[in-house]
């Protein structure tokens, strides 16, 4: 019986412990966790590709695309490219993301366009959103609030607004598991206000070490019944050229 008490003794301590654990563990700052948002759905490398295929859903059928991404940084600053590997009708056009905005390119073009981020790739997917929202340094931190998620988990609910104007959605609204900070769903607004776009996170997946978003579904606010699915098939790490950046060497 002295035994027996002990044992309910220790266990009772054991769970105290964990409980004043758990309340003495800070809550992240702002930068921390936007960061944590970016460094889950991104790899870590300074040069790669990634090869993406996007299927749309629409009432009338589903359409196909897949798109070869190129990332580098530059100078501390993220650069991105997106191909077209198919439907053949769509190869040869070329969207650039960089620090002085975004730009597109096809034959014929004499010289790029400056378009938004906001501009559709394919399907719902626009050029921010296929080359991956980066919510450090675009966004700060408005509001946050507790929130439970499927399978009673808790997360946190961050509502963002952009740093600029030249920002593709000035605001969003992040869903994150509270225990790895892993963002579970972003929505996105347009300048109205209005909801645009929720963006789920489906799939995680890891590269050695290296966490990354394999699948995210895109979900139309406006035409409910529109939904783009993107799945990444393949990463490899590669020495880009810087050239491949610069909207002045389009087309040559």
């Amino acid at each position: 019986m002295k035994r027996l008490t002990q044992y309910v003794l220790l266990a009772v301590l054991a769970t105290a412990m964990m409980g004043i654990a758990l309340v003495a563990q800070p809550a992240p700052t702002d930068d921390q966790l936007l960061e944590a948002f970016d460094k889950a759905r991104f790899i870590e490398a300074t040069s790669f590709t990634i090869t993406v295929e996007i299927v749309a859903d629409r009432p009338d059928g589903t359409k196909q695309a897949i798109v070869q991404l190129y990332f580098k940084e530059i100078n501390g600053k993220r650069y991105a490219r997106i191909e077209f590997l198919a439907p053949e009708e769509l190869r040869g056009q070329v969207y650039l993301s960089t620090p002085e905005g975004t730009f597109f390119w096809q034959p014929g073009l004499a010289t790029p366009l400056k378009v938004s981020g906001r501009q559709q790739v394919f399907g719902d997917s626009s050029v921010a959103e296929t080359v991956g929202i980066q919510f450090k340094g675009d966004y700060k931190i408005k509001a946050r609030k507790d929130v439970t998620l499927s399978g009673n988990k808790p997360g946190w609910e961050v509502e963002l607004e952009a740093t600029d104007k030249s920002v593709a959605f000035q605001r969003a609204v992040v869903t994150a598991e509270k225990a790895t900070l892993r963002p579970v769903k972003a929505r996105l607004f347009a300048l109205s206000g209005d909801p645009l776009n929720d963006v789920t996170y489906q799939e995680y997946a890891a590269l050695e070490r290296d966490e990354y978003v394999k699948k995210q579904l895109i979900e139309n606010q406006l035409i409910k019944a529109n939904k783009t699915l993107l799945t990444i098939t393949k990463i490899e790490a590669k020495d880009l050229p810087n050239d491949l950046f610069d909207p002045n060497k389009l087309g040559r």
